[in-house]
């Protein structure tokens, strides 16, 4: 049955989301609500570790890399607000096989830089005060898995990280292995 699915069916299946209540099944749309089911300390115990070890087992085919790279993006961006009802950064990488902690080491070092450069621009930050107070669920799901909270208050997200590539920035897609 395995072989059978698409690797963005098979995370989302890992989350127990259910792949046939997901309308939009392109693999960014796959990654964020697996992300965001998994991150939630209020989803049973074994949905991280199941979500973790699909994503280990798909990064064995380097097709699924940028999948598992939105994946891990997505987990970071959600630890990064510091919200009770989500895991932490270390509560994640715990759950995560060796495979996916590089990546994870690789998405980190890229939205460092992000952040690094955007403060660079002299432009000022965004709070993330008005993302963090998003109540509709389907939209909190999309701007906090496309939006990182900093330490001060401040965030970045997918515009500064177009502008970061734009301004020759290295993507995500060529720091790793192919």
């Amino acid at each position: 049955m395995w072989g059978l699915r698409s690797a963005p069916q098979k995370l989302v299946d890992a989350s127990g989301f259910g792949w046939k209540h997901l309308e939009d099944r392109s693999e960014s749309s796959a990654a964020m609500v697996t992300a965001y089911v998994a991150a939630q300390r209020s989803a049973p115990d074994d949905v991280l570790p199941t979500v973790a070890r699909v994503a280990e087992k798909l990064l064995a085919d380097s097709a699924n890399r940028g999948l598992v790279a939105e994946l891990v993006e997505d987990f970071q961006n959600l630890a990064s607000h510091g919200l009770e009802q989500l895991r932490t950064a270390q509560e994640i990488r715990t759950a995560l096989g060796p495979r996916t902690l590089d990546l994870w080491d690789e998405v980190e070092l890229f939205w460092t830089d992000v952040a690094h450069w955007r403060r660079g621009t002299g432009e000022p930050m965004r709070h993330n005060a008005d993302i963090l107070s998003v109540e509709n669920e389907a939209l909190r799901t999309q701007v906090w898995t496309s939006n990182r909270s900093l330490g001060d208050g401040t965030r970045v997200g997918l515009p500064e990280a177009v502008l970061f590539e734009r301004a020759g920035g290295e993507p995500i897609s060529s720091r790793g292995p192919a």
